[in-house]
Formats: C-alpha cells, sequence, structure tokens
C-alpha cells in the first residue's frame, strides 16, 4: 500500500495565506481587503477540495519537462478519464474534487512525481509570493486571489465586477458546486493543451 502523498501543507499555502492576506482587510476605502466574515471562511472551507484538486491539475503538465517523472502511457490513460471528465462537467462537486485528487495521488501518480509535484507547488507559491510583494511595493493593494477559484476572489467578495468568468456572474462565482474551474478561460485552455498531450503518448 501506497502512503506517499503530495504534501496537504503545500496545498493548504494558497489557501491560508489568502485567509491570512483577508484577515488584515483595509478599512471603508474601497481599496483594501474585505474583513472575512464567518460565512465566507465557511464557503472557503467547502471550496478547499475543489482549490486542491484545480493546483494539482494545473502543475501536472510540468511533469512532462522532466523525462524522469513524464507520465507513461498508462498512467496518461487513466489521467484522461478524470481530466475528460472535468472538462465536460457543468461544475464540479466538492466530494468530487475529492475523489478526483485521491485516484491522482493514490493510484496514478509514482511517488516520484508526488515529490517533484510537491517541489511544483512550493515553487509556485514563492513566485506568488514574489508578486505579492512586488504590487505592494508598488503600493497597489487589491482583494486576495486565490488559484483555482473563477477570477481568483474570495467568496463574496465580487464587488462591483460585470458579470464572471465563464459567464457565471458574480452569483456563481466560489459557490461550492457551482463553479468548474476547468471550463472557460486560462484554466481551460491549458487543460486542453494537457489532454493532447497525453493523448499523444
Amino acid at each position: 500500500m501506497r502512503f506517499s502523498k503530495i504534501n496537504p501543507a503545500l496545498l493548504a499555502l494558497p489557501f491560508a495565506l489568502t485567509l491570512a492576506s483577508a484577515q488584515q482587510g483595509g478599512g471603508g476605502t474601497g481599496t483594501g481587503q474585505r474583513q472575512m466574515t464567518p460565512e465566507m471562511r465557511a464557503r472557503m472551507a467547502q471550496m478547499r477540495p475543489i482549490i486542491d484538486l484545480s493546483q494539482t491539475v494545473r502543475l501536472l503538465p510540468e511533469l512532462e519537462k522532466n523525462k524522469t517523472t513524464a507520465v507513461t502511457k498508462a498512467q496518461a490513460k487513466s489521467l484522461l478519464t478524470i481530466l475528460t471528465a472535468l472538462q465536460k462537467a457543468s461544475a464540479v462537486q466538492p466530494n468530487d474534487a475529492k475523489k478526483y485528487l485521491a485516484q491522482i495521488e493514490d493510484k496514478i501518480l509514482t511517488d516520484k512525481q508526488l515529490t517533484a509535484m510537491d517541489t511544483l507547488m512550493l515553487n509556485a507559491e514563492k513566485e506568488r509570493a514574489a508578486q505579492r510583494a512586488k504590487r505592494q511595493q508598488g503600493g497597489q493593494t487589491g482583494r486576495a486571489r486565490i488559484p483555482g477559484i473563477p477570477g481568483g476572489l474570495l467568496p463574496g467578495q465580487g464587488g462591483q465586477r460585470q458579470g464572471g468568468q465563464n459567464g457565471q456572474g458574480q452569483n456563481g462565482q466560489g459557490q461550492p458546486g457551482q463553479f468548474n474551474p476547468f471550463k472557460g478561460g486560462r484554466g481551460s485552455d491549458e487543460l486542453k493543451a494537457y489532454i493532447s498531450v497525453l493523448q499523444k503518448k
């Protein structure tokens, strides 16, 4: 039995840092970050499996850059079953996200690939931290953002945006089980490109 999985602490980094950032919310200037309400925190917790799955899938193509971690033909076949289901789904449910992530970690990727994913996630978070620091040094203040959520905004943080990514608008954005981070926009394009790579295995 395999016990190695993607380090949950690394999956949680963007989630935890965004929560911490939101708790430092600005005042009523309209440019600061909004203080998180208990409802927003609860919704974020519900969305956690979807966010984790989105981050994992987003980094899977990076494994192809190293021959020692590139997926095999058999692994590609298993991944395609999951990725095509995500591509076609109108919405991703939290329980389905948990199931897909468990399949990827427990049944598809090897220990070496999982270790590589840990490194990729850590490097990605370092890059995001550097970008945040750069924006702060430039005097830019904005809402906390999490990769894997349409528009990257916290639930309930839609503000005055005109409509939402993927045509979901403010009502659908950030609602657990009511959106698919792999439909529309950059996430959709990246998934389509990766599926094409796997199909050529």
